[in-house]
């Protein structure tokens, strides 16, 4: 990734992720969800993003590369979970249709105090060029897993791979929690 697409991460900008979604939902939308996760929710969606992609398949299977990582990532690690159930972890996700682009987005509540870590792993992520990532999503892969990772950061390496464009945005919510947000932006 260029240093031009690398967007500034401002922890004190004022971002309202509900609203920025109600905009979302009146124009441009492919797919919206809020609510639990699961694997058969996932596989449904799945099918419904191989069907609306299929007339692009390059395109399309990037956009459902990223669709699925972030996805999981969501799936693994939101804070925030369904209290009915089976405690299924609660997530957002949403994809875009541009002329030019699509956009990927998914949200999920974080604890605070993990908040500087996924920062500077987006950092990193977003400071290194194609080769550079590359050679980095290699050298995690022998890494351990820090704290309660699956995959020491190798699925944001991946989506950077993929993509465009990676922006994060982080809302302090509370003293314990915060709203993690990505979004990830595919060109036709």
């Amino acid at each position: 990734m260029s240093s031009e697409q690398v967007k500034q991460y401002n922890e004190d900008q004022d971002f309202d992720f509900f609203a920025y979604q109600a905009q979302l939902e009146r124009e441009n939308l492919m797919l919206s969800y809020k609510g639990p996760l699961t694997d058969v929710l996932l596989a449904e969606l799945s099918r419904d993003i191989r069907e609306k992609l299929k007339d692009s398949r390059r395109v399309g299977k990037k956009v459902f590369s990223v669709f699925m990582e972030l996805t999981q990532n969501v799936l693994y690690y939101s804070k925030e979970v369904n209290h009915f159930g089976d405690r299924d972890r609660v997530g957002t996700v949403v994809i875009l249709q541009y002329d030019d682009h699509y956009q990927v987005i998914t949200g999920n509540m974080v604890r605070r105090e993990a908040a500087p870590l996924l920062l500077d792993k987006w950092k990193t992520v977003t400071s290194l060029d194609r080769e550079a990532l590359r050679e980095y999503k290699r050298k995690l892969r022998d890494a351990p897993s820090e704290g309660e990772s699956k995959g020491a950061g190798i699925g944001l390496v991946q989506v950077a791979l993929t993509s465009d464009d990676l922006e994060m945005k982080i809302k302090h919510l509370s003293n314990e929690y915060s709203f993690f947000a990505l979004f990830v932006n595919i060109k036709k």
